[in-house]
């Protein structure tokens, strides 16, 4: 592994790691050349160390980044070198270390003081590599046991040498806790050092058994590179796909699947765990005042203040304005962390010396709520409060505190009204556009509210659900009149511009102030065993409000007569869902279908038209 560093300004630390690790590394190499000139290798040896020096600068001259931003790289050099030790011994090993490291770079037009300091890296790890052979006075190995345990042994020597030194540079490059980069460089390397091990002593054997065998290498020593190449690009998507564009910490998605592992983290193992939601106040001045710029950067500033308040927790960034602090502890601490949080922000720089202020709510699991959507619940409950009771400050959700009503708020809610009647509005033209689709919506709305209310889902957050029942087709205004209404299969586009409604449904509703129903819209295709769309979420990472959707829109579906086929029956319905449960549908989900639509059918108020699904709900 070679470090990236290429600044001319280094800490003094930094410099000093840099002369001294190659203060020690020109006397072994004068030291493993010296003892090859004295005894020179015979010419089947002299082959085998021109082969492997030349492999070695190939491998060296293509590495795989350890991650985008180039800070460390990882090759297949590692494989030839450690085949050098075994077979040549330790001074010719040190020799192609060095020589592979330092003329691939050159070649590369490398910084000098990078080069010297990779080169001196892979000469001591070659050295303290052979150190063993060394010791025992033994030139080579042989025998297959001996050359695996050789290339085990002083691979795992090898490598622990280069990352340390490696690791080190990279710490006082960039003024890193050393143990953090440690931990990360040999989870990041040590997969791929460990396969090069074995790929070390194969090639020694192959090259012991007949020399011409080791072009069987070139397939395993690709699929390593692939390997290499691919866990990066895995990573990087990975990290992408949970990671806020802007602020660069946890997004939406990231925050959800926290969340639930945190609390079965903490009902597991007895242990507190708060969640702090988190609004900056008046934000859309900012944008208004100093432009979308300056709004960005408050942001981000914000965004660093939260991912510096504890080693344990985790920030996220949930959209807009709105934040999410994890933090694995009760609301005692937690408050304690808020309370550093304002006070950055109170030292923020801002345009025009603006005062950026923030609110806060705090809820706790398991004092205040009995699941993870329970407690997003109460945070957001606690921040309304702190929002409507003079905002700029936190506070922790408390049951007894009555929820007031500020005019700011009521003209807000009635503005929110307006928005959502806009939004149903768009469900009509939705129903024009397929007969089925609009009173459908209004079907899903009661089957989820039903469904609800048998999952013990009461209060606000059952209404929420209804809403989201409502609209949860709204993104169909999209699609075109002869896709909605085709009355045969679908084709592979028709299908892809059908998948895109709940994405699309979901942006309408942004900027409406209706979270999480415009989540729930989102992921309501989404399915148990990961299948769905549009994020192939999988069991409990799906919203619960989700599941529930998805399984009332389900239902309705079968039991409604569609433009390419017939209702069926209620018992067939359901037995469909049933076979389903586990795969596509959420098992406890369909049971509250199940029990919904029998003990509370029939006395489920029924808006005007739907007086088909009530007969067939009784039924």
């Amino acid at each position: 592994m070679s470090a990236g560093t290429e600044q001319i300004t280094l800490p003094s630390g930094l410099r000093r790691l840099i002369a001294t690790a190659v203060a020690i590394a020109i006397p072994i190499a004068a030291w493993a050349a010296v003892g090859l000139a004295l005894e020179p290798p015979r010419a089947s040896e002299g082959l085998a160390l021109a082969v492997f020096l030349g492999l070695a600068i190939l491998a060296e001259l293509r590495p795989v980044a350890l991650d985008e931003h180039g800070r460390g790289s990882v090759s297949v050099a590692f494989v030839f070198i450690l085949a050098t030790l075994i077979l040549l011994g330790w001074e010719a090993a040190v020799l192609v270390a060095m020589s592979s490291s330092f003329l691939a770079q050159v070649v590369e037009h490398r910084p000098f003081v990078r080069t010297a300091y990779n080169s001196s890296v892979y000469t001591l790890a070659a050295f303290a590599a052979g150190a063993p052979l060394l010791a025992i006075g033994a030139g080579s190995v042989s025998g297959h046991f001996a050359i695996t345990a050789t290339a085990m042994w002083s691979g795992a020597v090898f490598v622990v040498v280069n990352v340390v030194l490696v690791s080190l540079a990279i710490s006082l490059h960039e003024q890193v806790p050393v143990r953090a980069m440690l931990a990360e460089e040999f989870r990041l390397a040590g997969p791929a050092f460990t396969i090069q091990a074995f790929l070390a002593a194969l090639a020694a054997a192959l090259w012991l058994t007949d020399p011409t065998l080791l072009v069987l290498m070139a397939g395993p020593l690709f699929t390593v590179t692939l390997y290499q190449r691919s866990s990066l690009a895995s990573r990087i998507a990975t990290r992408d796909a949970h990671t806020d564009s802007l602020t660069h910490i946890g997004n939406t998605r990231a925050f959800e699947l926290a969340l639930a592992e945190a609390v079965e983290h903490a009902s597991a193992t007895g242990t507190e765990v708060s969640l702090c939601v988190i609004d900056v106040d008046d934000f859309k001045q900012i944008n208004d005042l100093y432009g979308h710029q300056a709004g960005d950067e408050a942001l981000v500033q914000v965004s660093r203040l939260l991912s510096a308040t504890g080693p344990s927790t985790r920030a996220y960034r949930l959209g807009g304005d709105e934040f999410a602090l994890l933090v694995p502890s009760g609301s005692e601490s937690a408050g304690a962390q808020l309370d550093d949080v304002f006070r950055g922000v109170a030292e923020m720089r801002l345009p025009q010396r603006y005062r950026l202020g923030l609110s806060a709510g705090v809820a706790t699991y398991p004092a205040h709520a009995a699941s993870a959507e329970q407690l997003e619940h109460m945070a957001d409950g606690a921040l309304y409060r702190a929002k409507h009771s003079g905002k700029d400050h936190f506070r922790v959700y408390d049951s007894g505190v009555a929820r007031l009503y500020s005019t700011d708020e009521l003209q807000r809610r009635a503005e929110q009204q307006v928005r959502l009647r806009a939004a149903e509005n768009l469900v009509r033209v939705v129903d024009v556009k397929d007969d089925y689709t609009g009173a459908h919506s209004e079907r899903v709305s009661l089957l989820v509210e039903g469904i609800a209310r048998k999952l013990g889902i009461t209060g606000e957050l059952a209404t929420q659900l209804k809403l989201a029942g409502r609209l949860h087709d709204v993104g169909k205004v999209a699609i075109p009149d002869d896709v909605l209404r085709k009355p045969s299969a679908l084709t592979a586009d028709e299908l892809r511009q059908i998948t895109t409604h709940s994405e699309f449904g979901a942006s309408l509703l942004d900027g409406l102030d209706i979270r999480p129903v415009d989540l729930w819209i989102r992921h309501h295709h989404e399915s148990w065993d990961g299948s769905g769309y549009p994020d192939g979420l999988r069991g409990e990472e799906i919203p619960l409000g989700s599941r529930i959707i998805l399984v009332a829109d389900a239902y309705d579906a079968i039991t409604s007569d569609r433009s390419y086929r017939a209702r069926l029956p209620h018992s067939e319905a359901l037995a469909e869902i049933r076979r389903m449960a586990g795969t596509q549908f959420d098992p406890a989900v369909v049971d509250a279908l199940e029990a919904h639509l029998r003990e509370s059918a029939a006395h489920t108020p029924v808006p005007p038209g739907a007086s088909r699904l009530q007969s067939e709900l009784v039924a």
